[in-house]
């Protein structure tokens, strides 16, 4: 429905107004001389600090046969350390009322906090300790890793879904170390003895490879104060060369058939794509990230309204841009077909590739490409109404080597985006070369 011209003359003065408002918040930056670096982010709206320290190692950091090892580690830096006993690390954050996990992604280790601000210095006082003398036994890796087989099985192995798009992965990154599951393949983790593990944290869980982030009401002055009463006596290490994935060009088509059991049919694709780190111009990634939103990021997107909403021929579509990663990644496209369909996944992907070209010879519509950018812009902006957000999004630019600030410029730039733009990149990207599909039929549908 076409919003009345009122509606749409607010809109056109709110956008570029909010773009502005939330384009430069207060963000410090300084390195401790063992190589820390620190980025502080000032928001004084609530009285509480999100806390993360994020290590520069993850699944795309293993080589064959390793797989795993960053997950198992970031699972036992909390079985003790030289101030904390097992277990009482997560004891201590429960006590105080501390929000606590921990992540480990293709790129990067995480350990996050969401505290009130007067628990900080405690959060960082186990972190540093974390970070300078972790330690469990044989015995404690062992039992931990039967949790982390069970956790594969739950996510993973019993998750139709989860199947298909690991197997997509492999099948997508021929050369490139992002085909490496994040919890590990199965018999990677049956076989991980300690000594690997211990190695790897020596490795990589160095203040020399950190960015320690705290967002939300504290200042610079607080902030440095008990970084460097907690981290400043650690002490700097020699690193692994870090090389970035690298892929193949031209890899040509790749397809994967699955013949696993499924009340309905399914299918997920991916094309090769340049990262906001790889791409020549940071524009090509930006722009990406439109044509994503294009697809089947969000219920309005034309795709999903077509196929979903309109015909009724899926029960369940969604895409997503690897836009924040340290090498090449991908732009993929998963494709769940409705039970009372008769389609097969071959014929949803042919109705796919005939939207896909029509992005390349026919230009978005200045409504439908308007709506897709004030969907990627709105989202950034209601994410950083959370201070985790805030700190997750500077961790992660920082930890595959981009400035924190790199997403200042997003918004300007995908508002100057075309639709000629969109339509070159979907010529250039969208392409058979660049492309792989798992497909998973189903059970056999009966005709009348």
């Amino acid at each position: 429905m076409k919003l009345p011209l009122l509606g749409r003359w607010l809109i056109a003065l709110w956008l570029p107004a909010t773009v502005h408002a939330h384009s430069h918040p207060v963000t410090h930056v300084f390195t401790l001389d063992n190589g820390l670096k620190v980025v502080v982010r000032e928001d004084h709206r609530a009285p509480v600090v999100a806390s993360q320290l994020w290590y520069k190692v993850g699944a795309s950091y293993e080589q064959e046969g390793q797989t795993g090892v960053s997950h198992a580690l970031e699972h036992m830096v909390f079985k003790g350390s030289s101030k904390l006993p097992e277990g009482q690390a997560v004891k201590v954050f429960d006590s105080l009322g501390v929000s606590h996990q921990a992540t480990t992604r293709p790129d990067a280790t995480f350990y996050t906090q969401l505290q009130a601000k007067n628990r900080l210095a405690v959060s960082l006082e186990v972190l540093a300790d974390q970070m300078r003398s972790a330690r469990w036994s044989e015995a404690q890796l062992q039992t931990e890793l039967q949790v982390i087989q069970k956790e594969r099985l739950t996510t993973v192995d019993h998750n139709l879904w989860s199947v298909i798009n690991e197997r997509l992965k492999t099948t997508a990154h021929v050369a490139s170390t992002y085909k490496n599951p994040i919890l590990g393949w199965m018999h990677d983790i049956q076989r991980m003895p300690d000594p690997p593990l211990t190695q790897w944290y020596r490795q990589w869980y160095a203040p020399n490879n950190a960015v320690l982030v705290i967002a939300g009401d504290v200042t610079l002055a607080q902030v440095k104060a008990m970084v460097t009463e907690h981290f400043a006596a650690l002490v700097a290490r020699p690193l692994p060369t870090a090389r970035p994935p690298v892929e193949l060009h031209r890899l040509g088509r790749r397809e994967l058939h699955l013949g696993l059991p499924s009340p309905n049919g399914k299918l997920a694709l991916a094309f090769n794509v340049p990262s906001l780190k790889t791409a020549k111009d940071p524009q090509t990634a930006f722009g990406l990230l439109v044509l994503n939103e294009l697809l089947a990021s969000s219920n309005s997107s034309p795709l999903k309204v077509r196929l979903l909403h309109e015909q009724g021929l899926l029960a369940g579509a969604y895409s997503h841009y690897d836009l924040l990663n340290r090498g090449d990644g991908l732009l993929r496209l998963w494709a769940e077909i409705s039970p009372s369909s008769t389609q097969t996944p071959h014929d949803i992907e042919r109705l796919i590739w005939a939207h896909l070209d029509g992005l390349k010879t026919t230009p978005v519509s200045a409504e439908i490409l308007d709506r897709a950018k004030r969907r990627i812009i709105t989202k950034r902006i209601y994410a950083h109404d959370q201070v985790e957000k805030q700190a997750s999004e500077l961790g992660e630019l920082e930890s595959i080597g981009l400035p924190w600030s790199t997403l200042d410029t997003q918004a300007r730039s995908v508002l100057a985006l075309s639709a000629s733009d969109i339509q070159q990149l979907a010529r250039t990207y969208l392409t058979e070369n660049r492309y792989s599909a798992a497909y998973l039929p189903g059970p056999e549908k009966k005709h009348d």
